[in-house]
């Protein structure tokens, strides 16, 4: 049986290698899809959504992964994991 892993991403902006994964429980995603609003057809934010500085203290609200690196871009993001 598979189920869902959700993280929140930080990709290097110089090159866009990822240096940091987060994870995100499902009840946590429940509290982010208020702050990372998703496309109507993507409830439980299957896709990739930008995590903009403006809303960086909610989220830190949400998951305690501390303050952004200013030398990264942040994504939602959700994979399978078994």
């Amino acid at each position: 049986m598979t189920h869902t892993v959700w993280v929140l991403e930080g990709f290097s902006k110089a090159d866009d290698t990822l240096q940091v994964e987060h994870p995100i429980s499902r009840e946590q995603l429940l509290l982010l899809r208020e702050v990372i609003t998703p496309d109507a057809d993507d409830p439980w934010m299957i896709h990739c959504y930008p995590v903009p500085v403006e809303v960086w203290p909610a989220v830190d609200a949400i998951l305690h992964c501390g303050p952004p690196s200013p030398e990264l871009d942040y994504l939602t993001g959700a994979y399978a994991a078994e």
